[in-house]
């Protein structure tokens, strides 16, 4: 219980988004300004002790839903008993590595499916949303959210084209990650673009250490903003032929405005 209670005094501030969307540069930037972010991690920073818990948890949560914005009590005990013991026995787990006195948290960009749960054992939760163009996202090698967790969301069979699924599951998992922060965090939720971030890493960064409260300064945002550089995957959309941009684009139009990702104009034309 004495684990447990710690949590009441400095609420978890969690990382998330799609896979590939710049998890690992933010997190690797928070924990250089002083954040504590873990102890067991893997080499993309994710905090390994949510792991089992995830995997064993975000299908059956989004097959009965059908959406990341769900609510807990509309779930049956045998769902939603088993889920809340997993998450408070992942998070015991987690905290008795937290120093005290110092903003904690973690990075796995699959906590964004389980935010009602999150939210549920950590009332003051703060998110912070990350995102990246979709298209850039579409043509990434890495693609294990949408072969994980594409069938259960969508109630159908992953297509065998993983660019069209990876920009459906990009526009509808942070679509509606965006309406339950908005609904559920408000201003404690921050959405930051990967875009952003690398174009001017210090000052995203000293925005959002200001955001999170504490004792940061000018230097300290400096040191964190030096663990980013812009990859040279950042815009490889653009090297896309136009039809396959065309459709891309057409199947997460409404996705790229709201974050927004202005149209290639050789698409809207």
């Amino acid at each position: 219980m004495r684990i447990l209670r710690t949590l009441t005094d400095r609420a978890p501030l969690v990382i998330g988004g799609t896979g590939g969307s710049g998890t690992r540069a933010l997190r690797a930037a928070l924990a250089a300004a002083g954040v504590f972010m873990g102890v067991r991690l893997n080499e993309s920073g994710d905090a390994m002790d949510f792991e089992p818990f995830l995997d064993d948890w975000i299908n059956p949560l989004l097959g009965r839903a059908r959406s990341l914005d769900y609510r807990l009590q509309d779930l049956p005990a045998e769902i939603l008993v088993p889920v809340r013991h997993g998450f408070r026995a992942a998070l015991a787990t987690y905290v008795r590595d937290r120093p005290r006195g110092r903003i904690w948290g973690w990075k796995n960009p699959r906590s964004m499916y389980v935010l009602p749960v999150i939210l549920d054992r950590c009332p003051g939760t703060r998110f912070i949303h990350m995102v990246r163009d979709g298209r850039d996202m579409a043509v990434s090698t890495n693609q294990n959210q949408v072969r994980k967790h594409y069938a259960a969301l969508f109630g159908h069979p992953l297509p065998p084209d993983l660019a069209l699924a990876s920009i459906e599951l990009w526009q509808r998992a942070n679509l509606e990650v965006a309406a339950w922060c908005q609904a559920r965090l408000g201003t404690r939720h921050r959405r930051i673009r990967f875009e952003d971030l690398c174009t001017d890493p210090a000052g995203t960064l000293r925005d959002l250490l200001r955001w999170m409260g504490g004792d940061y300064g000018d230097r300290i945002a400096l040191a964190g903003a030096s663990a980013i550089s812009a990859p040279s995957s950042m815009g490889r959309w653009r090297r896309l032929p136009a039809a396959q941009l065309a459709v891309l684009e057409g199947l997460a139009g409404t996705g790229l405005a709201k974050f927004d990702y202005p149209l290639n104009q050789s698409s809207v034309t």
